[in-house]
């Protein structure tokens, strides 16, 4: 009994003192601005573990909101990683709901999608989940910026989109909101007799602040597309002013653009270097991915550094990032990066990410695994 006050005391004392607990290290988020430690992808948590180590933790300190934030993270990593548990991402909610009643940002980001979607054992409420990413914006402006576009997207995007979520979207763009008009774009530019209304929203958007309407109209005028004449000048002058925004996925497009010499763009691997690393930092799976890349070939002046390369594909595989699941099982594979080449490692690693990603399923499939 003495012991087992002292363990509790101890991880007790490391929750509240900012030291790392054991569940900060296995589910604690890498975008979080309040975790304690590097923090880990939701791709590359192990949920059995990860639960049973933040249960532990919080029976020392039971209403702690980052711990609950890390538990609902490994509840909904093991949603996730292999068949969706309906259960699971249930617990997850509900864990995320205890951790956001207490204002915890990263919280309220992660729990906003149930309540717009009205999923697992949550009521739909488009406003409610909107309040969640508000609240968040003044601690959290990236990621809760970066929630809200995805939502809108990916309502959008719907084949048989929610009229709650899609009247919601329409009622923002008639109001002036950027993310909103762009989103309403998205699939519209999927059809070729609808280009003309696709630049009237995101001329809208870009005006109103959209890096990613400015970028994607950079390219309609580069290509003469939506009835734009063409106009390599425009289309320079928009793809600097997506590059100057307030979005990671745009900078890591830009940031191709210029490894490319693409869109006017002059070819430019340092600029391209610059605007991934700043990409990457915000924790942009693709952008990690793209570092990697430059640091495994040495370009854009950064040396070249294999075990650097090796260390961002593992960040970008951990976020969910398939070409870095393969980049890194080569490394392993071939003794690359800091790793002994071990043949048996790498296809037990691509088991593992075949439970969530096709890429990596056919890769093991060619190793034999």
């Amino acid at each position: 009994m003495i012991a087992a006050g002292l363990f509790g005391l101890s991880m007790a004392g490391a929750a509240f003192a900012g030291q790392p607990t054991e569940c900060d290290s296995l589910a604690g988020s890498p975008t979080d601005p309040n975790r304690v430690g590097a923090g880990i992808g939701l791709y590359g948590i192990e949920p059995v573990e990860a639960i049973a180590a933040c249960g532990r933790t919080l029976a020392a300190d039971p209403n702690n909101p980052r711990l609950l934030f890390n538990l609902g993270r490994a509840h909904e990593a093991s949603g996730r990683i292999g068949s969706v548990s309906v259960d699971e991402m249930a617990l997850a909610g509900r864990t995320y709901k205890s951790a956001a009643d207490q204002n915890y940002p990263a919280a309220q980001i992660a729990l906003a999608p149930f309540y717009w979607r009205g999923s697992d054992g949550f009521q739909q409420d488009t406003r409610q989940a909107m309040l969640l990413l508000d609240k968040a914006m003044a601690s959290d402006a990236t990621e809760a910026k970066s929630q809200r576009r995805n939502l809108f997207a990916d309502t959008a995007f719907a084949v048989d989109p929610n009229e709650a979520q899609l009247q919601f979207v329409k009622e923002a763009a008639n109001a002036g909101d950027a993310d909103a008009l762009y989103a309403l774009g998205l699939p519209l530019s999927l059809g070729e007799d609808r280009q003309a209304d696709v630049a009237l929203l995101w001329h809208q958007a870009a005006a109103l602040g959209s890096a990613q309407a400015a970028f994607d109209l950079a390219r309609m005028y580069f290509k003469g597309k939506g009835g734009l004449s063409t106009n390599p000048e425009e289309s320079l002058r928009l793809i600097l002013k997506a590059a100057a925004g307030d979005d990671p996925q745009t900078w890591d497009a830009a940031a191709t653009a210029y490894e490319r010499g693409s869109y006017g763009l002059p070819k430019d691997d340092k600029q391209a270097a610059r605007l991934f690393k700043q990409a990457s930092d915000e924790g942009n799976k693709y952008a990690l991915y793209d570092l990697g890349r430059f640091y495994e070939e040495g370009k854009g002046g950064l040396p070249k550094d294999p075990r650097e390369a090796a260390r961002l594909y593992k960040l970008a595989a951990d976020q969910g990032n398939d070409d870095a699941v393969l980049a890194l099982a080569r490394d392993m594979a071939e003794g690359r990066g800091g790793y002994e080449a071990d043949r048996v490692k790498a296809i037990a690693f691509l088991k593992r990410a075949a439970r969530w990603s096709t890429q990596a399923k056919d890769e093991l499939t060619k190793m034999g695994g």
